[in-house]
């Protein structure tokens, strides 16, 4: 049975965020957040003018209840935590970071270096990436926190029949002729997601295997695509799938298209969330931010780090 549309969020909210970091708010309301769970939050950020991202990036804050996933297209976030960890994520790379029982970081998008010429070093301005925020059941809420940081090396890329291409960030596809391609190593998933960016040529199918009772949303980055015989999705919007059914079909026409698919199994719990902080009731919210007003108790153990 074939997944179709039935939850048009339509497009997303420019925004500033951080310390006026000029972002594209995909969704992240706690009045859809019963649709979209496991998901939250998708944030594309990003431009070639850098007033847009290094006037303060995303200074020090704190998350709790929650998993950060950052997927980089051009640029770097340099990212460090009160505990001492530190680390650059650049093009192509992934960093997924369970928060659990707290985090207190910051990060900061900056320009990559290109070269240096006659002791100028010259840059490439353009930032470019997407933060998803997937929730976490209750019972792994306080969880040790970790951070997986993956390299562009370490993410598959297939090639597709239609001559696309999809970089796997988490999950598995299968492709003819290669049998079925897992996703990178991040694979000991608390809330077990796909998470793919696809690209087609224009006249092309995406055909994609999706368990049945899976969220599955498609983000267009660019272009544009048919999910069905009703709904087209254009650059900037985002569609929920129905829920029953096994098979994400997508297909191009006269464009090519981009577009981010994400897919996982809803945890069906209530949801108290306040700024960076999701748990489960509003007495655990305040809990959180009596810990940070205290000092010295929000942070409960120190993160794994796991580098790829």
């Amino acid at each position: 049975m074939r997944k179709t549309a039935i939850h048009i969020i339509g497009g997303g909210n420019w925004t500033r965020d951080g310390a006026g970091v000029k972002l594209y708010r995909v969704f992240g309301d706690t009045r859809i957040a019963e649709i979209t769970d496991p998901f939250l939050l998708l944030d594309h950020f990003g431009s070639r003018d850098p007033n847009d991202y290094m006037m303060g990036g995303f200074p020090w804050h704190p998350h709790r209840g929650i998993e950060t996933v950052t997927y980089l297209l051009n640029g770097e976030v340099h990212h460090r935590d009160s505990t001492g960890n530190e680390g650059v994520i650049g093009p192509g790379d992934a960093q997924w970071m369970t928060a659990g029982s707290g985090i207190f970081h910051e990060e900061m998008p900056k320009p990559i270096r290109k070269v240096t010429l006659n002791s100028n070093e010259i840059y490439d301005t353009e930032v470019n990436g997407f933060q998803l925020w997937v929730n976490l059941p209750s019972k792994y809420k306080m969880r040790v926190p970790k951070y997986r940081n993956v390299l562009r090396k370490h993410i598959p890329v297939v090639e597709l029949e239609s001559g696309g291409r999809a970089v796997i960030i988490a999950g598995k596809i299968r492709v003819s002729g290669y049998g079925t391609v897992e996703g990178g190593p991040v694979n000991d998933l608390t809330t077990p997601i796909h998470y793919l960016d696809v690209q087609l040529p224009e006249e092309s199918t995406f055909n994609y295997e999706v368990n049945n009772g899976y969220t599955t949303l498609i983000y267009m980055v660019d272009g544009e695509a048919s999910l069905d015989q009703w709904h087209v999705a254009r650059r900037g919007e985002l569609f929920v799938l129905t829920r029953d059914g096994d098979e994400v079909i997508v297909r191009t026409s006269e464009k090519p298209a981009r577009f981010l698919l994400m897919a996982g199994r809803p945890i069906g719990e209530p949801i108290a969330w306040y700024g960076p902080i999701v748990m489960n009731t509003w007495d655990e919210i305040r809990r959180a931010f009596d810990e940070l007003r205290r000092g010295g108790t929000f942070i409960k153990a120190r993160p794994e780090v796991q580098d790829y």
